[in-house]
């Protein structure tokens, strides 16, 4: 394991891994977070990593239907904790926090990851914590958008070129206080904002996220062709 910031390493850490979705871009039958690399699924792998931190636990928010999560080998096991997911993945989040908070504390730091994100990097993971701890700020892992981006209005046919500058990708995990996110989840659902990842409740809140640099290797699998992409990544990074 590589060197922890020293005050990583006396901050208590939690982390979230919502984990109940349908995978509805990757086949109909599997859920990503199942499908194998080499000898492990993909969620075995992404808890090995998260768990390179010094987690004090992690909460797993599963499907109803669920029954094989629970039968896996996941890294640290004895600090791992399951609850029942939701409809969408914010109210994975919402539900897991809630189940958080019967043994941690409001003011505890809450690392969020997606569960298909099985290749971040110990440094990132080292780094975005640190930036957090150091200005007492939620914050995230991001890339700056590096491509041309296209805005296509019907069809396949191009409406305008987008501007990139200023532009960034917000990547997994995402990090701010147990009680903070609760607040600005439940806030933004009264609301009906639309939440797409931890950050959007809390900008929405108008609390200050922090920008982290990650790196383009921590990728979401999200169709079947990332699989392949996610085992030559973990095989490079070994």
């Amino acid at each position: 394991m590589r060197h922890l910031h020293p005050q990583i390493s006396q901050t208590k850490l939690w982390a979230v891994i919502p984990a109940a979705g349908s995978g509805s871009r990757f086949s109909k039958t599997e859920l990503k977070q199942y499908q194998y690399i080499q000898d492990r699924t993909v969620l075995e792998h992404t808890i090995r990593r998260i768990s390179q931190l010094p987690l004090n636990g992690y909460v797993l928010a599963i499907g109803t239907q669920d029954t094989f999560a629970q039968t896996l080998a996941f890294q640290n096991i004895d600090k791992a904790h399951f609850c029942t997911g939701g409809a969408e993945r914010v109210h994975s989040v919402l539900n897991a926090l809630n189940h958080l908070l019967n043994f941690a504390d409001e003011n505890d730091w809450v690392l969020v990851h997606d569960a298909a994100r099985p290749c971040v990097t110990i440094d990132c993971l080292n780094a975005l914590v640190a930036k957090a701890i150091e200005s007492n700020n939620s914050a995230i892992l991001a890339i700056p958008v590096r491509d041309t981006l296209k805005q296509v209005k019907t069809g396949d046919h191009i409406g305008k070129t987008v501007s990139r500058d200023s532009l960034w990708q917000a990547q997994t995990p995402q990090i701010t206080k147990i009680g903070k996110l609760k607040k600005a989840i439940e806030h933004a659902l009264e609301n009906n904002v639309t939440i797409t990842d931890e950050a959007s409740a809390l900008e929405y809140m108008g609390e200050t996220v922090r920008v982290v640099m990650g790196r383009s290797d921590n990728i979401k699998i999200t169709y079947p062709d990332d699989l392949e992409l996610a085992r030559l990544i973990l095989q490079s990074q070994s």
